[in-house]
């Protein structure tokens, strides 16, 4: 089915994004510090945020990774077999649980912020 490949694009995408931050090349994709004014942004290390936020961002790609494996392998097979009814209460936990697990780690590196990457 077309739309798992979709999916699939967009775990790569966030790789790629992951790997640009994580070399520290990558602060101007962490929204809330591309959008500081300049004498806020001299304030941060910017190697250090990018870094930060890669870090985050490798925890939410395999929370993404599992839910596209998830999708692809569990549910994709029981709806071309036509026994979707018979897995929905699983599917619903265990891709309910996926998504609070990614919505957890965005929260945590919200509350976090910038704290430990002042200079």
């Amino acid at each position: 089915m077309w739309f798992v490949w979709f999916m699939w694009g967009i775990v790569v995408v966030a790789i790629i994004a992951t790997i640009i931050l994580m070399t520290g090349k990558g602060s101007m994709l962490v929204t809330g510090f591309n959008t500081k004014s300049t004498e806020e942004r001299a304030k941060y290390d910017s190697k250090k945020v990018s870094k930060q936020a890669g870090f985050f961002m490798v925890l939410i790609d395999f929370g993404l990774i599992g839910l596209v494996s998830y999708i692809q392998f569990r549910v994709v097979p029981a709806i071309q077999n036509n026994t979707i009814s018979n897995y929905g209460m699983e599917i619903t936990i265990v891709s309910l649980g996926i998504c609070i697990y990614i919505l957890f780690i965005a929260i945590i590196a919200t509350v976090r912020g910038f704290k430990s990457s002042k200079k």
